[in-house]
């Protein structure tokens, strides 16, 4: 099955998180996310440094 690009939206909704504190973690963890929708190499990598 081929990966999909992501919104914001559903990144947040997977972390459990308003979109505005996703911004604000991924600002204090210095990612930035290119405008548009996340590519799913992108999506993996903020999902695990997130979530450790």
């Amino acid at each position: 099955m081929k990966e999909q690009f992501k919104t914001r939206q559903q990144l947040a909704d997977e972390l459990g998180v308003s979109p505005k504190t996703l911004y604000r973690k991924l600002k204090v963890l210095q990612i930035e996310i290119p405008r548009g929708l996340i590519p799913p190499k992108l999506y993996a990598e903020i999902l695990e440094r997130i979530c450790n």
